[in-house]
């Protein structure tokens, strides 16, 4: 089965003319994304004077025709203000009165070791569109705002600072005010319309806001980082959604936006609103063919600005880590769902059990491979009651294969139905439960799961190592391969080995005590093992090293706990004893038992009825 799989895979597979046009299909994604922020553009070119050649600007009349009551600010040389906090390098562009760049100082790419820059200013831009009453829609790049200062130190105390978009009438402006606090990610954003309720048409249309970002690969694998890399968004009254990591795509959502999120694997660049936004969102996820970007983000939201001549429309931006800490601290409902771990109970579990006991670890060990272990250990210290009634019900079972031997010999060649009653008996004489080592297992599968979804989601691992692994965060290299192998990659993860290899030992000691019932026609089960343990190599060897070291001591405990208890706690003689006891007694059928059994007539009688009806 799996090398039909491998075999469907491989032939389904692009050929080199197909990839070409994926390639310029997604060229031209990348231009129409880029060329949205033009669209707006109605710029008034500056004239050439064919006889010196020396460049002329629009002059006073063309503006005012073209931008009525904001003509004088259209035009003017753009400049950058920059801001520092204890956190944060940002540049805001006087053309727009919006952020440029953004640079987180207390985090560092692993690429390069630089720090973390949230954007490719080349190609990214953020403006607001607002429609001019009798001139059309325009975008606030256009204009050049006037700066409170020409640059702000909020490294130690709170600051905030002003862009402001004059216009011919000093009682009517607009602005952006920013306030900034030290500690945080959060900067705070009020855009102020006073008295230009009438100029900008607010009681029939409202200002659009426009973000487009490329962000940067900041991790050791593209391909593993872009598919942690999407625009999140909550609207209200809804759960947080986003947009397909792994391929291109693009929504129009209805309904009042409360935040939005261009994620990166680790970081992220929002803004949410208390107020919320408005009522209709445009969003749209593009992979780049440039190896050093992830993925091109694209935004388009209404603003709420309200108030009448004080029109005020206020939000905030985030620009930091996906850490549960600083992404609550923001207040915005479901924000912390940006960090994916996972749905339906297992982010439940990861939610409210995994990650509360390692951020209890973490706060007083900071080696990040002892709190692995120590969690590991913990998880499978809780888990050993139902370790234990799993190996119970193995040993119960084991114990009864030479009466089940002889009930398959009996009623080989007869009709399935009497061989299940045979069967259902001899567990009611003995007083074993064929189920009960399932209930353990169910039980168990939504923390696998969890860790599955915590540690690849965990930013606390980032560039934390342990032996050869430099990244917990990310797959470690034992070395490199001169060549790439297909579905494995070009590097050989010693984690993941170890991995399957304690895997392989685990599942041997569980078969073992676990009686195999070989049916005609199915497969051997320690067959299936092995070749999932062999394919586990494949799937492991790119995801995170803290997972599979996870998983790597979760087998060496659970190789452990499964000694101790086959040698010290569970006495397979008194079980035996007891289940001969049980033969004794007398005893009478279940409920469970009754229903098992009448379902097993009612389909033999439906066989039957088919088999008289296709002699007719």
């Amino acid at each position: 089965m799996i090398l039909l799989v491998i075999a469907f895979v491989w032939f389904q597979a692009p050929n080199a003319e197909e990839v070409r046009a994926r390639e310029v299909q997604d060229s031209i994604a990348q231009v129409e994304a880029l060329a949205r922020a033009k669209q707006a553009e109605q710029i008034i070119p500056a004239q050439t004077d064919v006889t010196n050649g020396t460049i002329v600007a629009p002059d006073s009349a063309q503006l005012a025709s073209k931008f009525g009551i904001f003509s004088q600010s259209a035009g003017g040389v753009e400049k950058l203000v920059h801001v520092e906090t204890d956190l944060l390098d940002m540049y805001f562009n006087t053309r727009g009165g919006l952020v440029e760049r953004v640079i987180l100082k207390d985090q560092w790419r692993y690429t390069d070791s630089t720090q973390i820059n949230l954007w490719n200013d080349s190609l990214s831009k953020m403006f607001v569109l607002f429609n001019i009453a009798g001139k059309g829609v325009f975008s606030g790049d256009q204009f050049i705002f006037e700066p409170s200062a020409e640059s702000v130190d909020a490294r130690t105390e709170n600051k905030s600072f002003k862009m402001t978009l004059r216009t011919a009438d000093s009682n009517k402006y607009l602005e952006f005010v920013y306030s900034f606090t030290p500690g945080t990610y959060q900067v705070g954003v009020a855009m102020n319309a006073v008295n230009l309720a009438d100029e900008l048409q607010l009681a029939t249309s409202q200002p659009e806001f426009y973000w487009q970002a490329a962000g940067y690969s900041n991790e050791k694998g593209i391909a593993q980082e872009r598919q942690h890399c999407s625009v999140f968004y909550k609207r209200a009254g809804e759960d947080r959604e986003y947009l397909t990591e792994t391929r291109d795509e693009g929504i129009v959502a209805d309904g009042k936006l409360q935040w939005m999120s261009f994620k990166q694997y680790f970081f992220s660049a929002a803004m949410y609103s208390d107020n919320g936004f408005g009522q209709k969102s445009e969003f749209h996820s593009i992979t780049p063919l440039d190896s050093s970007l992830t993925k091109q983000y694209v935004a388009k939201f209404q603003l709420n600005l309200e108030g009448g001549a004080q029109a005020s429309s206020n939000w905030n931006f985030y620009f930091g880590p996906n850490r549960h800490k600083q992404l609550s601290e923001t207040g915005a409902e479901d924000f912390i769902k940006i960090i994916d771990y996972g749905w339906g109970i297992i982010g439940w579990v990861n939610r409210w059990f995994i990650r509360p006991v390692f951020e209890f670890l973490s706060s007083f060990i900071g080696v990040m491979w002892v709190i692995i272990l120590l969690l590991t250990l913990a998880i499978k210290t809780i888990l050993f009651p139902v370790t234990w009634k799993n190996f119970v019900s193995s040993a119960k079972m084991r114990m009864l294969k030479p009466e089940m031997d002889e009930i398959n010999k009996k009623f080989e060649g007869k009709e399935p139905v009497e061989k299940q009653k045979a069967v259902m008996s001899l567990y009611r004489q003995t007083g074993v439960n064929p189920f009960a080592g399932c209930i353990p297992v169910l039980f168990q599968m939504p923390i696998l799961y969890a860790m599955f979804r915590f540690f690849p989601s965990n930013i606390e691992l980032r560039g934390k190592d342990f032996l050869w692994a430099d990244d917990l965060a990310n797959y470690d290299v034992l070395f490199k391969l001169p060549f790439e192998i297909p579905f494995y990659g070009a590097h050989v993860s010693g984690l993941t080995i170890l991995m399957c290899i304690s895997t392989f030992w685990y599942s041997r000691m569980t078969m073992a005590s676990t009686p195999q019932q070989q049916q005609p026609g199915m497969p051997n089960m320690k067959v299936i093992m092995n070749i999932f343990t062999f394919m586990m190599l494949f799937f492991f060897n790119s995801l995170s090293s803290g997972l599979t070291l996870y998983y790597f001591v979760a087998n060496i405990t659970s190789i452990g706990q499964m000694w101790v208890i086959k040698k010290y706690i569970v006495d397979e003689k008194k079980l035996r004893d007891r289940i001969e006891d049980n033969k004794k007694k007398p005893t009478k059928k279940s409920s469970f038992q009754q229903r098992l059994e009448d379902m097993q007539k009612t389909q033999v009688q439906k066989q039957k009825a088919l088999k008289e009806k296709g002699k007719k």
